[in-house]
């Protein structure tokens, strides 16, 4: 409410837009008329978005989650409109400090310990150095109401637990806390700015021509190389993969999608469409309960055992797979061989890894390294095709 009227005094005459979540019954249905009667007095153009029960209240979704992507579905949908276009949120400075413990927690880096940029992607948020005290002590002086979510109150989501406790805790002691936050924010945000100008060329070569060269790739440190994934649509765990390719491991050739990543020549890197008869995508989901019955198409994981991201990949002459019902260990290369994989074609299979552990061979071994079971709390479903 406070953005509304500080909008309003600056002459601008905003579209005002509203989501109703219908989370909290009455007090919902409260807010939104409280901003309905504030649109509807000066004039404003008011846009409200009743979200569906489905989308946020069925068990196993992720709230904040499903509420953000729908509000954010409008946004995008009203910045396609037009350049001139822009969203402005009221973010805050508490808002933006709590952004870097929640990040600083889930041990972020560069782009993600930066928090909340002050214009972006047409988003603007004019609060971000502005503290709540602040825009509460203007709603007072100005006579803007405003109405408080009481869910905010509760400790259940991380972001309150940080919001409620943790930080009162902290600037007690150190006063000045949020605002020696907020200069490293920007710190971090100008880092991020010196690596994206870093990454472009390359990035734009990659997407243009598939070509990486390996110097490139080896001049980059840790966190360029991750912003480089990110910005080419690349999978985090192939950054290993690149790396093995500059360094001259030409076995460490990958699949992304359809498109096969290898190494050229001594200098480059490319990536060429899928030539080989097996496809490349698999599907993972996370379930509640083991099946009763089970099949070579379908692995049943425990996220707890696994020790990196899961990907397909090529076999590599040392790897082994750890077979269900049998004891020991067997080489890759002698199960696709005893299964009737042709020479020509086995170099190809693709090979369900977490990075460390061969963990599937789709339609022909399990693997049973990583396996769920009865007391497995996260279970992860991962399923392909049939192809063999």
């Amino acid at each position: 409410m406070v953005l509304l009227h500080g909008l309003l005094q600056i002459g601008l005459k905003p579209e005002v837009m509203h989501v109703n979540y219908g989370l909290r019954g009455a007090d919902s249905d409260a807010d939104e008329q409280l901003v309905t009667d504030f649109a509807h007095k000066h004039g404003l153009n008011l846009h409200v978005y009743k979200c569906p029960a489905e989308l946020t209240q069925q068990p196993g979704i992720n709230l904040q989650a499903a509420a953000r992507t729908f509000r954010r579905n409008y946004f995008q949908e009203w910045t396609a409109q037009s350049p001139n276009h822009i969203v402005v949120l009221a973010h805050h400075a508490n808002d933006q400090v709590e952004t870097f413990f929640l990040q600083l927690y889930r041990g972020s880096g560069t782009f993600g310990l930066g928090g909340m940029h002050p214009e972006r992607n047409q988003l603007v948020r004019p609060f971000l150095e502005i503290e709540k005290a602040d825009l509460i002590a203007y709603a007072l002086e100005n006579n803007v109401q405003w109405r408080e979510d009481k869910s905010n109150a509760s400790s259940k989501y991380l972001r309150n637990l940080f919001r409620n406790e943790l930080l009162p805790l902290l600037t007690t002691g150190n006063p000045d806390l949020n605002q020696s936050i907020l200069l490293l924010m920007r710190l971090f945000r100008e880092r991020q700015a010196e690596i994206t100008a870093k990454i472009q060329e390359m990035s734009i070569r990659w997407k243009e021509t598939g070509e990486l060269t390996c110097e490139s790739w080896l001049q980059l440190s840790e966190e360029e190389q991750v912003a480089f994934l990110h910005n080419s649509g690349l999978p985090l765990w192939s950054r290993n993969r690149f790396a093995e390719l500059a360094l001259g491991r030409t076995s460490a050739r990958f699949f992304v999608g359809n498109n096969e990543v290898i190494k050229q020549d001594s200098q480059t890197i490319v990536q060429q469409q899928n030539t080989s008869d097996f496809p490349w995508d698999f599907k993972i989901e996370k379930i509640e309960i083991l099946p009763l019955t089970f099949d070579k198409w379908t692995i049943y994981l425990d996220a707890d055992r696994l020790s990196g991201e899961l990907y397909l990949r090529v076999p590599e002459p040392e790897d082994r797979i750890d077979t269900v019902g049998l004891k020991g260990s067997q080489a890759v290369k002698a199960a696709l061989k005893d299964f009737g994989i042709p020479v020509n074609k086995r170099e190809y299979f693709p090979v369900l890894t977490d990075g460390k552990t061969v963990l599937w061979l789709p339609g022909i071994k399990v693997g049973r390294s990583a396996l769920a079971n009865q007391y497995s709390t996260t279970i992860l479903k991962v399923s392909m095709n049939p192809f063999v």
